[in-house]
């Protein structure tokens, strides 16, 4: 008999037919026991409401006050009886059956490990975009601090016994990046198996935090997960994994304000990157420029292309 796994989905003033679609897509999996707990973050109309239609046993809604998704991720990990756990989002669509397949994988041959797929970008239709995962397993953590491990929590299934460990979602430091800083802490606790396909489809739209978020907010919060892994590991503050974490999260905010047009903070990323690696950011600053070069060929190719068409 397989373990019972818990799907998490927190839920705040969602769109009715975006929900329904989150929530069945969840629910379509029979090849394992599950139970998906949709959490009410304080709606103003009641998702209980929006779900009335829907007659299924494996199915709970929990209204708790509005507190942010992290907060209401924990009152779902309270309320979950699983053995294993996959956090889901209520604009999403998860990939029917992947929680299972992810499943078989966590359990493996010995101890449960933790699983994960990929991520099927997608605009606000579903239409597929672009693809995001990674080709790690094993021991991740330091990949994951370093800003190296991309993937998505909503395509990963975690052993409850490694979250229980790692303790639970921070609920008032983060306005974004709090996905990052909760599995940075569970893959500190077990291993991880890779799944090659697609376990999930993300909905990118105007109200999401990965288009609403600014650079700004984004490596505020990169410093303070940094931060706080150091603290929980003093003995590292002073090593080279330090220098090249922190030079990293400096390069990675400067290339998002080069993406935005924006010089002079980026500039100063680099400035504050080189003091923790100058031949890192050396390195990285040069990529930064091939890349913005090969972006500018490429615009100016298509531009004289379209000219000849035109003129034709």
């Amino acid at each position: 008999m397989t373990p019972l796994v818990s799907l998490i989905m927190p839920a705040w003033q969602p769109r009715a037919d975006w929900l329904h679609e989150a929530v069945a897509s969840a629910l379509d999996d029979r090849a394992y026991e599950l139970e998906l707990i949709v959490v009410d973050d304080g709606s103003e109309q009641p998702v209980a409401e929006l779900l009335a239609d829907l007659d299924d046993p494996r199915l709970r809604v929990l209204r708790v006050e509005h507190r942010g998704p992290y907060a209401a991720r924990n009152a779902g990990m309270a309320a979950a009886r699983g053995a294993f756990v996959r956090f889901v989002d209520a604009d999403d669509i998860t990939e029917p059956g992947s929680t299972g397949r992810l499943l078989a994988l966590a359990l493996g041959d010995g101890e449960p490990v933790t699983a994960y797929g990929a991520t099927m970008m997608c605009d606000e239709a579903l239409r597929p975009q672009r693809i995001v995962t990674s080709q790690l397993e094993g021991d991740v953590w330091q990949a994951c601090l370093l800003g190296e491990f991309e993937v998505f929590v909503v395509s990963i299934v975690f052993p409850r016994a490694a979250l229980d460990a790692a303790g639970p979602w921070e609920e008032t430091g983060f306005t974004v990046s709090g996905d990052w800083d909760f599995v940075l802490q569970a893959l500190e606790q077990a291993p991880v198996r890779r799944l090659d396909e697609v376990v999930s489809h993300y909905r990118r739209h105007a109200s999401s935090v990965t288009k609403t978020a600014r650079v700004a907010a984004g490596a505020r919060a990169g410093r303070l997960i940094l931060d706080r892994y150091f603290a929980r590991h003093p003995e590292r503050r002073a090593s080279p994994l330090a220098r090249r974490a922190y030079c990293n999260l400096h390069v990675r905010a400067a290339r998002a304000h080069v993406w935005a047009g924006e010089p002079l903070p980026a500039l100063r990323e680099l400035a504050a990157a080189a003091r923790h690696d100058r031949a890192a950011t050396v390195e990285a600053t040069a990529r930064m420029v091939a890349e913005r070069l090969r972006d500018v060929t490429r615009w100016a190719r298509r531009r004289a292309r379209r000219a000849l068409r035109r003129r034709a």
